[in-house]
């Protein structure tokens, strides 16, 4: 008994030590996470004779340079906050009561180094995973999601509801610009919520949210649903093309505008072919990670301000209906992806409710 409670508090008792142990506590749930979707990741692989295909460091370059630009934009973007908007008399010392109160703490140097380490190893083992899906399980599902996506909508493809309000080269190529930009969103949410330390327990249940629907909708489930999308759906299908037209008009306007999801598309299909292992590679359809992880940054918005839940909106129904318009996804994509979101999102915020390290300190009762 008295080893097991020595293993639950830390070794050194001291201040520093306290809030490093808290840090990690508070990380405990994502890290155990993450090492089943690390397991799952070396032991699948063997089992389908996939062992070329196992990678744990193919972000790590990209996402620390990404570090350093964000951490410079911030040091920036906070001294021109700090001017312009609070205006203080004593500029410098405000400057270094903010980095020595808020920034320069334990809980967000710690908590930051932490995620920093580990999220590139979330999309690592992820991209691995879906260039390996073809191989696991082959594409079988298009014909039957294209189906049910004109039966859901009247008879009436989703992209040819949408054309007549989208289609236009100019529209086609703000859509496009939006929908290419998710990963710049995506990298400034999560060092922003690295680093954060306004809300512990809203933090993690983004992490956590963010670990479980990479790994359980974007692997997972899309490894059962495997499905390349309406942009391959005559390659994969060898059936007549309903989407022959959508991506007749997206070439069209690529002549005039710059729709630069076709030249990623084109490179897909050859990473398709070919088999190799790289960054942001792999088909997969079903169900949508674009609208997945749209919804998550929404759900994380309207926690934070009402203000940047609105903006954060309009952001999701950009995507929803560009990978709609691009040719990326059927419509049912995202209806499979957002309740699958908003369930996990839900169970992962109760999940931390009942873990005393988000517990809130209760006021001291005055003195009698």
């Amino acid at each position: 008994m008295a080893f097991i409670q020595s293993l639950s508090r830390p070794v050194l008792d001291n201040r520093l030590a306290a809030e490093l142990w808290l840090v990690l506590r508070r990380h405990a749930w994502f890290l155990a996470g993450l090492a089943v979707f690390v397991a799952a990741g070396q032991v699948v692989p063997r089992l389908y004779g996939l062992e070329d295909y196992i990678r744990l460091s193919l972000y790590q370059d990209a996402l620390l340079a990404m570090l350093v630009f964000y951490l410079i934009a911030f040091v920036f973007g906070h001294l021109l906050f700090v001017m312009l908007i609070k205006r203080p008399k004593r500029l410098i010392a405000q400057l270094v009561r903010d980095y020595k109160e808020r920034f320069l703490t334990v809980e967000c140097l710690a908590g930051g180094a932490l995620m920093v380490a580990l999220t590139p190893v979330i999309f690592s083992v992820f991209t691995s995973f879906k260039i390996m899906i073809p191989r696991i399980n082959p594409f079988s599902w298009d014909v039957a999601f294209a189906e049910w996506d004109a039966a859901l909508h009247g008879g009436i493809a989703p992209w040819e509801l949408l054309q007549p309000l989208l289609g236009y080269p100019a529209v086609t190529e703000a859509i496009n610009f939006g929908y290419h930009a998710w990963v710049l969103l995506l990298n400034v949410i999560m060092f922003w919520q690295g680093f954060s330390t306004a809300d512990a327990k809203l933090r993690m249940q983004f992490f956590l949210t963010l670990l479980l629907t990479w790994s359980l909708i974007g692997n997972l489930a899309a490894t059962l649903l495997s499905s390349a999308g309406p942009v391959y759906f005559g390659a994969v299908t060898g059936e007549p093309d309903p989407f022959a037209p959508l991506m007749a008009y997206l070439r069209e306007a690529a002549e005039t505008h710059y729709i630069p999801a076709l030249k990623v598309q084109e490179i897909l299909w050859t990473n398709y072919q070919t088999g190799g292992v790289e960054q942001a590679r792999g088909i997969s359809a079903m169900p949508s990670m674009h609208v997945s992880s749209s919804l998550l940054f929404l759900l994380l918005g309207w926690r934070v301000h009402r203000l940047l839940g609105w903006a954060l909106s309009g952001f999701f129904v950009l995507i929803l209906v560009g990978s709609v318009h691009l040719g990326w996804h059927y419509a049912i994509d995202a209806y499979v992806a957002i309740p699958l979101t908003w369930l996990i999102w839900h169970l992962a915020g109760r999940l931390l409710d009942l873990d005393p390290a988000f517990a809130r300190p209760q006021p001291e009762a005055p003195a009698r």
